[in-house]
């Protein structure tokens, strides 16, 4: 639990500071992607503006990066998903 109990201690504000940190990357990355968005006419993501801006063979590599990407989230959202209907059919 966050706010502690007699075993262990509570978390402080080290919570508060990584929240701000991801808020921080997270609008990172959204101005990168409106700049991204703005360079090229075309609708697209990395793979587009990395297939312009750099070439082919980047392009290929970035898609590549983002296909195994999209594997890991799905992954790790399956894992989630899978402990809530162990929860609603285990009960």
């Amino acid at each position: 639990m966050a706010h502690g109990d007699s075993a262990n201690p509570g978390v402080g504000p080290a919570v508060l500071i990584s929240f701000l940190v991801a808020g921080l990357a997270s609008a990172a990355a959204a101005l990168s992607y409106a700049e991204f968005a703005g360079m090229i006419p075309r609708a697209g993501s990395e793979y587009t503006y990395g297939y312009v801006a750099l070439g082919e063979i980047t392009g290929w590599f970035i898609g590549w990066d983002l296909l195994l990407e999209y594997i890991a989230i799905v992954a790790v959202v399956a894992i989630g998903i899978s402990g809530y209907v162990d929860a609603l059919f285990g009960s």
